[in-house]
């Protein structure tokens, strides 16, 4: 891969962990407000349970997509990024353009969620 490609999703990779980054903290904030809410009712406070429990979630779906990128991006410092995980072939352009995260080729990544081969980095 050249040199200017891996400038380019390092500079996407860069922007998606400031949004993530963004919207993480703003879930954290939203959290927090919900939590101290007080709730009338027992409706209401079902309400608030369940508002708490997504915004967790998708905290923590975020988060992980969040590490992935960070994963990518010292792949990119350590000179590797751009290979797969498992067998270290080159990861297809237009996986990469989708998500610049990926860790695996698309043959590896169909091996591993058909739990043919273990995830070397979850």
């Amino acid at each position: 891969m050249r040199a200017r490609e891996i400038e380019r999703y390092k500079k996407r990779l860069t922007a998606k962990r400031i949004e993530l980054l963004d919207r993480v903290r703003d879930a954290q904030d939203t959290e927090v407000t919900v939590g101290e809410e007080k709730a009338a009712d027992l409706g209401d406070r079902a309400l608030s349970s369940t508002s708490r429990t997504v915004l967790h979630q998708l905290s923590a779906s975020e988060r992980q997509v969040l590490r992935r990128i960070e994963k990518a991006l010292e792949r990119i410092g350590e000179g590797t990024y751009g290979r797969c995980l498992n067998c270290s072939q080159p990861i297809q352009k237009g996986r990469l353009d989708a998500v610049p995260w990926a860790r695996y080729c698309i043959e590896c990544q169909e091996k591993l969620d058909r739990g043919e081969i273990e995830d070397i980095d979850p």
